[in-house]
């Protein structure tokens, strides 16, 4: 895509019991606002029909989601909160980051908090989710946040671990986002050097321009701390029973 960052279809793995995920049902991305006319072409062939954005309300009305019209879409939404909200300028926050608590922030702990939360804070939400995407009339699927990093990263885990990815191959999934996003890396570094001349050391946000493996594992070691493992997460945290999953594979894995 020439101006969605991150866009990758997140299918096409083995899973532990040697079936494949299906590749044309699953997609991932950054945000969809600075689409191009040719994105929204492309867009349209893979005639995806549910759009999942896990940006809050403020990200949504700063920069809405520009869709083609052709297929009918359903647009779901879980608001989870993001690491930091580039959208919340005021006087009152560049004042914070220039002498208040907003300057003292520690980004990677508060990257491991939002991790943590993203497994495992959402969980109504997310059973909504993964009733929704059982039903093949509302596939193909794309899930979507500002970069397609952070709340889309730990979503798209969660999808690939219910349909047997392993681990490791979910993380090195998690990790290509490194090489997906260069050209928005750039904006938002561009945008934050501007913060230099109030005398805001900007590059204490350094750490939440990277995917990290052990972000992600903190989302794991969640998951392990509140249900024991990963089946359960789904059985009891989403309420997906053995029946449900077994079906749910049955639409992703061939």
């Amino acid at each position: 895509m020439d101006n969605i960052p991150n866009f990758r279809d997140f299918g096409g793995y083995q899973t532990q019991g040697g079936a494949w995920l299906k590749k044309g049902l699953l997609y991932r991305s950054g945000k969809l606002a600075g689409a191009t006319d040719a994105d929204l072409e492309r867009l349209s062939a893979l005639q995806i029909k549910t759009i999942c954005d896990l940006r809050s309300e403020r990200e949504k009305q700063e920069e809405p989601d520009r869709f083609p019209n052709v297929v009918p879409t359903t647009f779901f939404n879980i608001p989870m909160r993001p690491i930091v909200d580039y959208h919340a300028r005021s006087w009152g926050r560049l004042f914070s980051l220039m002498f208040g608590e907003e300057r003292k922030i520690d980004y990677i702990a508060e990257s491991y908090k939002a991790y943590r939360e993203y497994a495992t804070g959402y969980l109504p939400q997310l059973k909504a989710l993964f009733e929704r995407i059982s039903n093949p009339d509302n596939l193909p699927l794309l899930i979507h946040c500002s970069a397609g990093k952070d709340r889309t990263g730990v979503v798209s885990s969660l999808i690939q671990q219910i349909l047997g990815v392993p681990v490791d191959t979910v993380m090195d999934d998690y990790l290509k986002t490194n090489g997906n996003l260069s050209v928005y890396t750039a904006e938002i570094v561009r945008r934050l050097k501007r913060l230099a001349y109030f005398g805001v050391p900007w590059k204490m946000y350094m750490p939440l321009l990277d995917a990290r493996s052990d972000f992600l594992n903190a989302a794991f070691t969640q998951v392990k701390e509140e249900f024991g493992v990963f089946d359960e997460w789904a059985r009891s945290g989403i309420d997906f029973s053995e029946k449900e999953q077994n079906a749910f594979s049955e639409i992703f894995l061939g």
